[in-house]
């Protein structure tokens, strides 16, 4: 077999014929001559014959037997009549601009998948940056349009990716459990953008959103999906429930430091067995719980919180939970504990989200889980100056794009 034709079978470049190799430096250096006549625009893809003049160039492509393998050719530029401009045209082995063949940016794109940039760098012998840029071409080139088309439950969340409040949104796909969008920035402007991408016909068929209680994202929610009911996130109100448990005892500690500073350490050290639900404290806290009492403020505070998570637990559902949350409600307004009576007031404000949660069983479990991702490539990327590279990096690690596999050994 010559080694041409030995070349011609291991490249496998659609498109290429090889006419010579040339081993220089330790690289491998193959010569390469092109199958077609016919020129095609990158841009609007419209197609000629005729150049306007022509250049030898050269592509790296995956390694071979070890060594670093570039492919060399000629490439065209033309006059396209339909941009109205001088290109280089389009070639099907390589994608336009691009210094690299499809299968080197493929395998670049699913060692990325899998781990940091800068070992991807090291392993490809190619520049930190150079990752990112090839990340974006193939989320442009690869990521489905087709994501957007049969939504039905999304999960709405926003992420902090810089210091001082440079925040993404993120939207998710509860069905198919991949990210279908992300912008920067968390207004419902932002958000109120992804839905006219998604069109009103689209708009029309979502049914029910899962989100923290976003004042912005409701307002968005509200004016752009008519059918769509709003799930508030149970994990969210158990937080505030928390909150609103150690602001009480804070204010505990806070009166009786002057006069009872041995009770106000005591009522201090209550944070931990407080914070767990009461059919999962450790032996170790059994004992503060057993001293708390229903008529005294920090005691009425832990039972307030029980009740509420009960009323929002699964197990709680064949007992009307709606119709337990309503109670719930009644005694936090009596409990004469400000935390709890303004929590009961913001509760009450978003009482029909907390009821389609209790109507569906959906979370925002799915976006927080998202947002651990997120945070990952983040930090093993050791953050990131801009969010377009962010962004890239989150739809090609999140957002349902599979390369082709590629065996190493």
């Amino acid at each position: 077999m010559r080694v041409s034709t030995l070349l011609n079978r291991l490249l496998n470049l659609q498109g290429l014929r090889v006419t010579g190799v040339l081993l220089h430096d330790g690289e491998l250096v193959v010569t390469v001559h092109r199958r077609f006549q016919v020129l095609t625009c990158p841009c609007c893809g419209a197609k000629k014959r005729g150049r306007m003049s022509s250049r030898i160039r050269r592509w790296r492509h995956l390694g071979l037997w070890g060594r670093p393998v570039w492919i060399e050719g000629e490439i065209r530029r033309m006059r396209c009549r339909g941009c109205e401009r001088v290109v280089t045209e389009d070639v099907p082995w390589a994608r336009h601009d691009s210094d690299f063949t499809k299968p080197f940016e493929e395998a670049v794109g699913l060692l990325a998948q899998k781990t940091d940039k800068t070992t991807v760098a090291k392993l490809c012998g190619i520049a930190w940056v150079t990752v990112g840029n090839i990340a974006q071409r193939l989320v442009k080139e690869l990521l489905a349009p087709t994501r957007l088309q049969g939504l039905r439950r999304l999960a709405v969340d926003e992420i902090s990716f810089r210091k001082h409040h440079r925040y993404l949104t993120v939207v998710t796909d509860h069905d198919r459990r991949q990210v279908v969008w992300v912008a920067e920035g968390k207004s419902s402007e932002v958000l109120k953008s992804f839905f006219h991408d998604l069109g009103p016909a689209a708009c029309a068929e979502i049914e029910i959103v899962t989100m923290d209680m976003s004042a912005a994202y409701a307002k968005a929610v509200s004016e752009a999906l008519p059918n769509a009911q709003i799930a508030y996130d149970h994990f969210h109100i158990a937080k505030l429930a928390n909150e609103a448990l150690n602001e009480v005892r804070r204010e505990l500690v806070r009166e009786l430091r002057p006069d009872d500073p041995a009770a106000a350490k005591a009522v201090k050290n209550l944070r931990w067995p407080t914070l767990h639900r009461l059919a999962n404290v450790p032996d170790k806290h059994l004992d503060a719980l057993a001293n708390l009492r229903p008529d005294q403020p920090l005691g009425r505070a832990y039972l307030l919180k029980e009740d509420l998570l009960d009323a929002l637990s699964s197990s709680a559902e064949l007992d009307r939970p709606d119709g337990r949350l309503s109670k719930w409600l009644d005694w936090a307004s009596r409990s004469r504990l400000a935390p709890f009576v303004k929590l009961g007031r913001t509760l009450r404000e978003h009482l029909a989200g907390i009821r389609a949660f209790l109507e569906h069983r959906v979370t925002n479990g799915l976006a927080e889980g998202v947002n651990n991702k997120i945070r990952l490539l983040s930090h093993r990327a050791f953050g990131f100056h801009s969010a377009a590279p962010l962004i890239a990096t989150i739809y090609l690690c999140c957002g349902g794009i599979t390369l082709p596999e590629l065996h190493l050994l």
